[in-house]
């Protein structure tokens, strides 16, 4: 090729001349090297690209990279065709399959299908633990590579599954197939999630509560859309029951924790005298600024019941008893609007009094589970219940079922108020007993003696100097024997 072609290459020697002109005077000479010796090449090592797994390595429903994390409000699943509905319904998820087998599938299709980052594989992964299930990732669980490439998407899935259901085999912290101490109940366990766990690692938070709940509604509708277990259809959907439930209640008890105690109960404990500072967290300082006598007996005049009226306070009455229960709400009963207007506008001497309507709740005996054991005690009633008044806005936010430890005083004239509430819990509340295998620890050997009092203590005698010399001579002698 001759220099008069257009396309002919700059020869080297111009090119670097090029390079040195250009240069700055302060500047390395790179071309130097270059011109010495013209045959140096410049080699560039290309970093080599990552790529993604195909959507076959990756299984044939799985979640494509494109779609988010699959929890979003809106989403739906991409239609499967014939041939992989044919595949779950014989073999992945077929009636003739032990629950166990099928749960897991399910567990393990699910995660390919969603994309479970932080918080939701937290919040999964406690959720899977409470229903007995083994999500721990295994150090020495590792797999060849080599030998994955050789197996089918949906074997890859299965060996290299993190959630385990044991058959028969593993701890007792888990379920090993024992039927005797384990039953299916999606509900119980959602439940137990929801009451337990979920404000411990949520604080109630709005936010973080959503994605509690959204990450396990979604799995249970994903069991109902294939069909996992439909011998189990209707507790799947009692779970989904419990999902709305927790949306709707928590944010309920929130603004409980405010509302508490209301002026009724407020004013109560001062006319009687029991009022304790401790007893409340008044998030209105407005609460303290009232007359407690005007309001106690204004409210119950208003209500207009011949039992309510013969329990105004007089000079003579006085508190005869105080106790301690749990209880449950079985019965709500909040004013008409009518009744709530009048309290509403009624005014003393020009100004308006503030008073807030009141309404009563009916209450059983109740127990509210946890670790410890609580004995059984007899109905502290004498009709079976007791109801309790409490102010308008505290019963827009209660719900039959809920339940709650409180101490309850009571007069001479059968007036009961509420002096102090220790806890409240929603409607669902669940204690599950798995929680107390969280830190449980298989049983092994050990060879090692038990204390005793003959053990030679390191208090800086002459006995332990005399022990530790023995000790460091009976090493050397072993060394001198290998």
């Amino acid at each position: 090729m001759t220099d008069s072609d257009p396309e002919a290459p700059v020869c080297a020697s111009h090119a670097n001349e090029a390079v040195v002109h250009d240069q700055p005077a302060s500047a390395p000479k790179v071309a130097d090297s270059l011109m010495e010796d013209p045959s140096t090449e410049i080699k560039t090592k290309k970093r080599k690209k990552k790529k993604g797994k195909t959507a076959a390595a990756r299984g044939a429903t799985a979640l494509a990279q494109s779609r988010g994390t699959g929890l979003e409000e809106f989403f739906a699943d991409a239609p499967m065709t014939p041939q992989e509905a044919k595949e779950e319904e014989e073999n992945v998820y077929s009636v003739d399959l032990p629950f166990e087998e099928r749960i897991q599938s399910c567990i393990t299709r699910f995660r390919t299908r969603r994309r479970l980052q932080a918080p939701y594989d937290r919040f999964f992964n406690e959720y899977l633990f409470l229903g007995g299930i083994d999500s721990n990732p295994n150090p020495f669980g590792g797999q060849d590579p080599k030998a994955l490439k050789s197996l089918t998407p949906a074997e890859r899935r299965e060996a290299t599954a993190t959630s385990h259901v044991h058959q028969g085999e593993g701890d007792q912290k888990f379920y090993n197939g024992d039927d005797e101490h384990w039953s299916v109940d999606f509900a119980g366990v959602a439940a137990g999630f929801f009451s337990y766990m979920v404000p411990k690692m949520t604080g109630l938070e709005e936010t973080s509560l959503k994605q509690a709940v959204n990450v396990v509604d979604n799995f249970l509708r994903y069991v109902l859309q294939h069909d996992v277990c439909p011998e189990y259809e209707d507790d799947v959907k009692k779970a989904i029951q419990v999902c709305e439930d927790a949306l709707v209640e928590w944010p309920m008890m929130v603004r409980l924790q405010g509302a508490f105690p209301g002026l009724f109960n407020l004013a109560a404990t001062k006319v009687f005298g029991v009022y304790d500072e401790s007893d409340w967290y008044m998030a209105d300082p407005q609460k303290e600024d009232f007359d407690p006598k005007l309001v106690l007996m204004t409210s119950l005049t208003l209500l207009e019941n011949p039992k309510d009226v013969a329990k105004l306070p007089q000079p003579h009455h006085r508190v005869i008893r105080q106790f301690d229960c749990t209880v449950e709400i079985s019965d709500i009963q909040r004013l008409p609007e009518t009744l709530c207007k009048r309290f509403k506008g009624l005014q003393v001497d020009g100004s308006p009094l503030r008073l807030a309507p009141i309404g009563k709740i009916r209450v059983i005996p109740a127990i509210i589970e946890d670790e410890l054991v609580h004995p059984k005690v007899s109905n502290p009633f004498a009709k079976g219940f007791m109801t309790l008044y409490l102010d308008d806005d505290i019963l827009a936010n209660m719900k039959v079922g809920m339940k709650m430890e409180t101490t309850v005083c009571q007069t001479d004239s059968d007036l009961k108020f509420i002096k102090a509430i220790r806890q409240i819990v929603p409607s669902f509340y669940t204690f599950l007993p798995q929680e107390l295998m969280r830190h449980f620890r298989e049983p092994r050997p050990n060879d090692r003696p038990a204390r005793s009092v003959h053990d030679i203590v390191d208090d800086g005698s002459a006995e332990w100097e005399a022990y530790q010399e023995k000790l460091k001579a009976q090493q050397l002698e072993a060394v001198a024997e290998e």
